[in-house]
C-alpha cells in the first residue's frame, strides 16, 4: 500500500507552474503514442481499498500549516471514525499513518 501511494504522491505533486508529474507523463504519452515507464507503478492493493478511502479523505481534511503538508493525527482518525462509522483496526490506523508519512515527505520535499 505505501508503495503505491508513494508512486501516485511523486506522480501528483505540483511543480512551481501547477503542473503535475501525471500530467506532464500523459501528455507525452499523448504526443508519442508510447505510456513513459514512470507512470507505471504498483498495483492498488483491492483488498486495503477502505485504509485508501479513510486515508484520502483524512488527506483532505487537513489542518493548515506554515511548515508544509501537516500530519493526519489520531484525534482526526477518531473523529473520521466516530462521525463516517467506520471501524478501523489498529493495523489500519497504522497503514494511514505510514501512508501519511510517506505524503509528508513527498509534499514537504
Amino acid at each position: 500500500m505505501v508503495a503505491f501511494g508513494e508512486h501516485n504522491f511523486k506522480l501528483n505533486k505540483r511543480d512551481e507552474q501547477g503542473v503535475s508529474l501525471r500530467e506532464t507523463l500523459q501528455e507525452v504519452e499523448r504526443q508519442t503514442g508510447r505510456t513513459p515507464e514512470e507512470l507505471e507503478g504498483p498495483d492498488f492493493p483491492e483488498v486495503l481499498g477502505n485504509v485508501w478511502s479513510a486515508f484520502v479523505a483524512l488527506s483532505n481534511s487537513r489542518n493548515p500549516s506554515f511548515s508544509g503538508v501537516a500530519p493526519i493525527t489520531y484525534e482526526q482518525i477518531k473523529a473520521y471514525c466516530e462521525v463516517t462509522h467506520t471501524p478501523l483496526s489498529p493495523q489500519e490506523i497504522d497503514a494511514i499513518k505510514r501512508l501519511d508519512n510517506a505524503y509528508q515527505k513527498a509534499m514537504n520535499e
